[in-house]
């Protein structure tokens, strides 16, 4: 699998009879796509982080979002930074 790290974006899109989302866009070799989205529910204005699978448009709770979110600021790490902080033995 091939790793890309494009140019990304915020956009804001709002029309009247569909509400206001925030897309997460990004230019992939002259295309752009729209890689998330964040809509709020009809009924609660519950956020929901959306992405397009296959043929499915999955949405995950925004707040198990900003929770990995979180998480990942102190507990992902590369494994380089393993090998150097963890994996080291003392050959003293």
């Amino acid at each position: 699998m091939k790793i890309i790290r494009p140019k990304t974006e915020i956009l804001w899109l709002g029309t009247v009879d569909d509400g206001k989302k925030l897309l997460i866009n990004s230019e992939i070799e002259g295309v752009s796509y729209d890689l998330v989205t964040v809509t709020a529910d009809d009924e609660d204005e519950s956020l929901w982080f959306e992405i397009v699978v296959n043929d499915y448009v999955v949405q995950i709770p925004m707040s198990v979002v900003q929770k990995a979110i979180e998480s990942a600021s102190d507990e992902v790490h590369s494994e380089s930074w393993y090998e150097k902080n963890v994996y080291t033995t003392n050959d003293t």
